[in-house]
């Protein structure tokens, strides 16, 4: 217990654990209808085509890949990364008319998790990409020793095609996570609804687009809650966007070309084992410098 400036005994502020979720941001409450008007008639516009191509692949009817020039990848680059545009100013659009900032949605620093202590920094950060790491490759794992289909045919190789996944990864990366986990999430918990409800929600909005993969949809749907649980307890989306594009990437590289000389397979593969190395030597590093730096006392304040 602790006192307040009247005297009065206070509970300690904080999580109850370390995994527990953050409460959500500040805001008026509003109505479940209009919640999932916002959030069903967004999802449609951002998926619906992808829910429709996905059906159509379970049904045996692939989608093509736009052929290998720079005459149909070009504009096709263009238009996706056209509709991700439209699609984040229509999210930050929605959530302003409720009240809820750019950083309240996750697309900022994190905040601190009670009054009077420090903000964490960027080893935060550090640590939510690698969990999220943890989690796409995990589900990526699960998906990848289940599926049974795909939704379009590998790509034409060579750099338009290349220019292409990424501007693909790119959309898929901003789009999903901000319409399907961030929006979502607190879109339907400004309307107070109960968090089982909201989770299972996000998760059938992201397994719906992916059914083309049959039972490996379950690594998506792995990867989707722990992706969840990961948003819920830090509040940082651009960590998560970040992970999911790069994940992309990587399954776009290897595709567009068809013969990489072998010296340039073993030192992409460096790259990422030292990158992942490093990130995961980062992590506990920076939460043990912070959790020091917490335990000295505010300035201007002297410890109690």
């Amino acid at each position: 217990m602790t006192l307040d400036a009247g005297g009065s005994q206070q509970e300690p502020r904080g999580r109850p654990h370390w995994w527990s979720p953050l409460p959500p941001p500040p805001s008026q409450p509003i109505s479940a209808r209009r919640a999932y008007a916002e959030v069903l008639l967004l999802f449609a516009a951002s998926f619906g085509s992808g829910i429709i191509a996905a059906a159509e692949s379970v049904a045996g009817r692939h989608l093509p890949n736009p052929g290998g020039s720079w005459a149909l990848y070009g504009p096709a680059a263009v238009s996706v990364l056209g509709a991700a545009g439209i699609t984040a100013l229509a999210v930050l659009l929605l959530s302003a008319r409720r009240g809820l900032t750019a950083a309240a949605l996750g697309l900022g620093w994190p905040p601190a998790a009670a009054a009077g202590e420090r903000t964490p920094g960027a080893g935060a950060t550090v640590r939510v990409i690698g969990w999220a790491v943890l989690a796409i490759a995990g589900g990526g794992a699960i998906n990848g020793a289940l599926a049974t289909g795909h939704l379009a045919a590998p790509p034409q190789p060579g750099l338009a095609s290349f220019v292409y996944g990424v501007a693909t990864a790119l959309n898929a990366g901003l789009v999903e996570e901000l319409v399907v986990l961030a929006f979502t999430i607190s879109t339907l918990l400004q309307a107070r609804r109960p968090l089982p409800e909201v989770v299972i929600v996000a998760l059938l909005m992201r397994c719906s687009y992916h059914i083309y993969y049959g039972p490996g949809v379950l690594g998506i749907a792995v990867w989707a809650s722990l992706f969840i649980w990961i948003y819920l307890r830090t509040r940082q989306l651009l960590p998560l966007i970040m992970v999911h594009f790069g994940w992309d990437v990587l399954g776009s590289i290897l595709p567009s070309f068809p013969h990489p000389p072998k010296s340039v397979i073993l030192l992409v593969d460096l790259v990422i084992l030292f990158g992942l190395l490093g990130l995961y030597l980062a992590g506990p590093v920076s939460w043990l410098v912070e959790r020091s730096e917490r335990t000295l006392p505010v300035s201007g304040r002297t410890p109690s």
